[in-house]
């Protein structure tokens, strides 16, 4: 089996209303897919590629114009080599960032095409640990016209619909690192004020439910400090990216001074950067992003390396259909995965893009539907024209 192909599916949707955190408001959702052809006319594999902000054409240039001609004439059913190969090729400029985006989508789907060329599922492939996953509802962002008590009840919802936590959104305060840069980010709070929202977040989830703040590396070591010791209280699950995932030894002195637990970096790509990070003691959650990190070939080996280090596993899931399958099948695989997240802000791209259901849910824990090959999710093409931006 040869590779014959790459393509690229700019997505956009519009959510009904904006929403807003430490680093900025928005209301567009875009992702870039990826779908790997082969010689097989049966077997194709859906991949993601991150691009959070930046312009379609960059992603879509770096895939089909560098990465494409890089493998073009290889077994998709090598993707170690494949990988290897890419990186390599592209190392002087490459390593992290773009590239490493650009290829955790091209990564993904040599793996879909791996499970379909093998007939199964891929989280038997990754490991088959098979464990149901508990959920966590992710939402609590900053809102127009959302006062705190219709944020509490949104909160509650979440513990009424079986979700075994809820993450929410803090540091959207005038001390963020990038002040003044980022001026314009709007709904700014005091520190008082913001640790009410965890407080009301708190009450409204229950004691024996899991309450995780999340920053986006938006706090200084210091100030992050300062949330820490607020948090510790109210038995917060976890400190998610309190800081720049660069301050590594300031993450590691907030992760001593502090009982709550730090997750992070999803942000961050590569294995070097999770061992330095792990290494350091600055995460006691290990967090990365599928379509970031490197893909599943990246993230084996920062799971396994985190495992032997007796540290959990989770991975953000807040884009498409295709990472929430990618998230899916590579936490069910494992032995130390955490937590499964679960979008509640609306979104198309999720929703509406996969014919079929990826998860079933029985009191917050979820298991994949069924036994379909690869990723195991089926693309939904009307829906994928409905949302694709063509240039």
């Amino acid at each position: 089996m040869r590779i014959t192909g790459v393509e690229t599916f700019p997505l956009r949707y519009e959510m009904p209303y904006p929403i807003t955190y430490a680093r900025g408001e928005y209301q567009t959702r875009e992702a870039v897919l990826v779908r790997v052809h082969t010689d097989d006319p049966d077997i194709f594999g859906w991949g993601e590629a991150a691009m959070w902000g930046g312009p379609f054409a960059v992603t879509v240039a770096t895939i089909e114009a560098e990465i494409a001609p890089l493998i073009v004439g290889e077994d998709p059913r090598r993707p170690e080599y494949v990988w290897e190969k890419v990186y390599q090729s592209t190392y002087y400029h490459g390593r992290k960032g773009i590239l490493l985006a650009c290829l955790s989508g091209v990564d993904i789907a040599l793996w879909d095409i791996v499970g379909k060329a093998a007939g199964q599922p891929l989280w038997r492939l990754l490991g088959g640990f098979g464990r149901p996953l508990a959920t966590y509802a992710s939402a609590g962002y900053y809102r127009r016209d959302y006062p705190l008590d219709a944020f509490a009840a949104d909160v509650a919802k979440a513990r009424k619909e079986g979700f075994r936590g809820y993450k929410m959104k803090i540091g959207n305060i005038p001390q963020v690192v990038h002040g003044g840069v980022l001026a314009d980010v709007p709904l700014r709070r005091s520190f008082d004020e913001d640790m009410a929202r965890v407080r009301a977040a708190r009450e409204a989830i229950g004691s024996d439910r899991n309450l995780m703040v999340d920053a986006n590396t938006s706090l200084s070591s210091r100030v992050a400090m300062r949330y820490a010791q607020a948090l510790e209280p109210l038995n917060v699950r976890w400190f998610e990216e309190p800081t720049q995932p660069e301050d590594v030894e300031g993450c590691a002195e907030l992760a001593r001074r502090t009982r709550v637990p730090i997750a992070g970096f999803e942000t961050e790509s590569g294995k070097y950067q999770f061992a330095r990070l792990i290494d350091a003691g600055a995460i006691q959650v290990a967090q990365f992003d599928l379509v970031q990190v490197g893909g599943f070939t990246e993230a084996r080996k920062i799971a396994a390396y985190a495992q032997m280090r007796h540290l959990p596993v989770t991975a953000k899931n807040y884009s498409t259909a295709v990472s929430t399958a990618a998230a899916l099948q590579f936490l069910f695989a494992l032995p130390n995965a955490d937590y499964f997240e679960l979008d509640q802000d609306p979104n198309g791209l999720n929703t509406d893009l996969s014919e079929t259901p990826l998860f079933n849910l029985d009191e917050g824990m979820a298991v994949p539907s069924g036994d379909e090959p690869g990723l195991g999710v089926r693309i939904d093409e009307a829906a994928l024209e409905r949302f694709r931006v063509r240039s």
